[in-house]
């Protein structure tokens, strides 16, 4: 059993020993249901839905079992997920609510003192709109009911506001994460161009046939750092103001 199924095991059964009868499901989504998913990359993510929110005891004991029992397990960039209550799930708003988060993001945040960031982390996300759209269209059961049961569609414009929430900082960002910043960048332009709905990589690849060729090496390098074929990180070749210039170039396509 690979390192990933043994993770997919634990996380359905603790969780379900944990929430017990207030689990809906778990769904998975992201780049494990896209068929992009790298280890050495990627993170693992996915939506838990209960009937009602869970109490203080349980956010204690599902985030303890995920950092100690599942987290050693995790691919480079850990786990993401959110808790999501079936009648939000059933009936999308936006922003949607959240009745607890974690991510690699909040790792440390968590550890440093776990009481205040189980008390304080609900709220609302507008990054869930783009990860229950994925879901409606490639999500794979973990457990539960089929998706199309449990979540509502997501109107399409709010998808794309949820795109361009996420590059919001890109021509800052490139700088520090240029692979994720670059395909990100490329996921949001095959939607905006051709209303695809993409991975990481996808959006990449579509990228490498619509953009000029002056733009490709420096795509084609993301995409070699994302899959881990190039011989060493092809990003490194690449100076700030070059990463920028590209950032700019695909937020100007994608905003005009």
């Amino acid at each position: 059993m690979t390192k990933t199924a043994t993770l997919l095991r634990l996380l359905k059964t603790g969780y379900l020993t944990i929430i017990g009868t207030n689990l809906v499901g778990i769904y998975l989504h992201g780049s494990y249901v896209m068929h992009a998913y790298n280890e050495s990359v990627s993170d693992l993510d996915y939506i838990v839905v209960v009937r009602q929110p869970l109490s203080f005891s349980t956010k204690s004991q599902l985030l303890a079992y995920t950092v100690n029992q599942l987290w050693p397990l995790s691919p480079k960039k850990g786990l993401e997920f959110h808790v999501l209550l079936l009648k939000d799930t059933h009936h999308f708003v936006d922003p949607l609510p959240f009745d607890l988060h974690f991510s690699q993001m909040h790792y440390q945040e968590y550890l440093m003192n776990n009481t205040e960031y189980i008390s304080k982390m609900q709220g609302v996300d507008p990054d869930l709109a783009a990860h229950l759209t994925i879901i409606n269209h490639f999500g794979q059961v973990l457990i539960g009911p089929p998706v199309k049961t449990v979540f509502s569609p997501v109107p399409e414009a709010v998808y794309w506001q949820s795109i361009l929430f996420d590059i919001n900082d890109a021509e800052r960002e490139i700088v520090n994460q240029p692979m994720y910043v670059i395909l990100n960048l490329c996921r949001a332009l095959a939607f905006k161009n051709d209303h695809l709905i993409t991975s990481k990589l996808s959006g990449g690849q579509w990228a490498l046939t619509h953009l000029s060729n002056t733009k490709y090496q420096l795509i084609n390098a993301a995409i070699s750092d994302y899959t881990g074929t190039g011989a060493s990180k092809a990003l490194t070749c690449y100076s700030s103001r070059e990463l920028q210039d590209l950032a700019n170039h695909m937020l100007k396509l994608i905003r005009q």
